[in-house]
């Protein structure tokens, strides 16, 4: 009987932890969940199910899994690797079309400007 290991998990998310389980030779099972998406009425998470055989050995990698995936990440600055960023007060026009669906961030150690 097939068992949820993880649910609303992104796309990248369930083939990250897919791959780890398959690592560990567990065979697994990634669907949709959740409220579908329009148009074409899949759900827009997904959940990963394994066999209620595998739970024992997929514990350990599944606690790390949810671990990893609920700390905070903090953003840093790739030059100077500073902490202290912040978005772009302004950014011009050719900038948020080059740039769109990132936000730019600036740091407040070097100034550098950077996506993310």
């Amino acid at each position: 009987m097939l068992i949820p290991a993880a649910q609303y998990l992104t796309y990248a998310e369930a083939v990250a932890l897919y791959n780890d389980l398959l690592g560990l030779e567990i065979s697994s099972l990634v669907k949709t969940c959740g409220p579908p998406s329009f148009p074409f009425g899949d759900g827009i998470w997904y959940q990963l199910l394994i066999e209620e055989a595998d739970a024992g050995a997929a514990r350990e990698l599944l606690e790390q899994f949810e671990a990893r995936r609920t700390t905070l990440a903090v953003l840093r600055c790739p030059r100077c690797g500073s902490p202290e960023v912040a978005p772009a007060p302004a950014v011009r026009f050719w900038q948020r079309l080059f740039y769109a669906g990132t936000t730019r961030y600036r740091c407040a150690g070097c100034g550098r400007h950077f996506a993310a």
